[in-house]
């Protein structure tokens, strides 16, 4: 008995959705379901469709969040959609991941990009850590370029920017499009573990190399023959560390701990770190020749205040995702709560927006945004800045002010000791958000002691 995959046409007209579904049993497929292009996410997914075909009166906007709402459900999923808004979709010619653009007056051709969207279903089938780059701003345009042309290399990429950027998203992208895909993803984060414990997380240790060394373990490098090893934080790397990355990329080998031979390893290395690297050079914090080597491909990746046009995508990508994961109905967003978010100046980037979302669908509230994402702490003339000890001063606005005055227990000093709670409050998180909670590392930008700042980020009930 042959198995028909489940196909759904999401249209507004009737009539071009029963014109679509004849050709589609004319493909080939006994039958298909229907779909409005508001439908919420939760009904397209009870749908299970193994591809989409996107209705030709659908507008480009319409269809870029009909095309989210689907990779959200599926990330391989092949979706078939109108050759008039490829230029809007693609990039040098290629659009998303899995969209094949078809003219739908040409049957023939309609029928081809059907064949074609069953050969990519059989190819891919369905792969839900599937990487998928939200935006269609210039910026996010250069970013995908960027990732299609490094993919097709076999060679060093680094990856830089704020913290909460997507650089993970990026690195996982480069490998899934590159002819690596087929072997591991492995990472190793620099930043979460100690000197010691890193290396042989890293290179692996022999039997006996250490006290407690009971067994041979293979390290993350070795996990990642024939795939890519991912190096997030690489500018927290120790000096010797350095070294011995260096080795690895000059000879493509290395020695586990307690080794008496190398080992080859075939591995692609991709790179990220929200530092400097050039300054830690200078600094003779972080080595020239490594640099060198892991600098062939480099992509910056935006913070989200240079790439606010991508806020209202987001924003609705964002939404569908966490209502289908949290098994919740849509949620309304208010026009104030859009400003507020075009307004604000995300210190945290994609990762701070995502949890704002996540929590609002959850609590099923947005009031939380006005009195936790100040829009006092923006900096519009910081715009690529790193972390320094330049102080966060909160801007009251007057009706604030106002209602501070007309309390009964009204004082100039209470004013005062407010504001000031309010400046260090910010400029805590601030610098928390910049480092991505090192404490250490934002107890120095602050110029306060280690265990100070711990003793204050207690007080405030601070929390990542």
């Amino acid at each position: 008995m042959a198995t028909y995959p489940t196909i759904v046409i999401i249209e507004s007209d009737s009539d071009v959705t029963a014109r679509l579904s004849r050709e589609i049993q004319a493909a080939g497929s006994s039958s298909c379901d229907e779909a409005q292009p508001a439908s919420p996410i939760l009904e397209l997914a009870k749908l299970k469709p193994d591809i989409a075909v996107l209705g030709p009166s659908l507008d480009a906007d319409t269809s870029v969040e009909c095309i989210y709402k689907m990779k959200i459900i599926d990330p391989s999923i092949p979706i078939l959609v109108s050759r008039e808004n490829v230029p809007f979709l693609s990039l040098e010619g290629v659009p998303f991941e899995g969209i094949h653009p078809v003219r739908y007056e040409d049957d023939a051709e309609f029928r081809r990009a059907m064949g074609s969207a069953l050969k990519h279903r059989t190819q891919h089938n369905s792969r839900p850590d599937y990487p998928i780059v939200v935006g269609q701003s210039d910026e996010v345009r250069a970013i995908k370029l960027k990732i299609q042309r490094a993919s097709t290399k076999d060679i060093t990429v680094l990856i830089t920017g704020e913290t909460g950027t997507g650089k993970e998203l990026i690195a996982r992208s480069i490998h899934y499009h590159s002819h690596r895909c087929g072997g591991p993803l492995v990472k190793i984060s620099c930043g979460a573990l100690p000197e010691e414990l890193l290396e042989s997380e890293v290179f692996g240790f022999q039997k006996g190399a250490f006290t407690g060394a009971h067994r041979n373990k293979p390290g993350r490098l070795e996990l990642a023959h024939n795939g890519t090893l991912f190096i997030d934080e690489i500018g927290d790397l120790s000096l010797p560390l350095q070294a011995k990355f260096l080795q690895v990329l000059e000879d493509k080998a290395f020695a586990r701990l307690g080794g008496t031979y190398d080992k080859e390893v075939d591995t692609r290395v991709v790179a990220a770190t929200n530092a400097d690297l050039r300054k830690k050079v200078k600094e003779g914090l972080f080595r020239k020749d490594l640099f060198y080597r892991l600098n062939v491909i480099h992509i910056k990746a935006p913070s989200l205040r240079d790439r606010k046009s991508d806020i209202p995508l987001l924003l609705h990508y964002f939404l569908s995702k966490y209502c289908l994961e949290l098994r919740k109905d849509p949620l309304q967003v208010p026009t104030k709560v859009i400003r507020h978010f075009n307004a604000y100046h995300w210190p945290g980037n994609i990762r701070e927006m995502e949890n704002a979302v996540r929590r609002a669908v959850a609590l099923r509230d947005w009031n939380f945004v006005f009195t936790e994402m100040a829009l006092e702490y923006r900096r519009p003339d910081d715009r690529d800045a790193a972390p320094d000890k330049s102080v966060l001063l909160p801007k009251w606005e007057d009706e604030k002010i106002g209602n501070l005055i007309g309390q009964k227990d009204f004082s100039l000093k209470r004013i005062s000791r407010n504001y000031v709670a309010e400046a260090e409050r910010g400029a805590i998180l601030n610098a928390l958000a910049k480092t991505q909670w090192n404490r250490k590392r934002a107890s120095e930008i602050l110029g306060v002691s280690y265990k100070t700042l711990l003793n204050r980020i207690e007080d405030l009930s601070l929390k990542p």
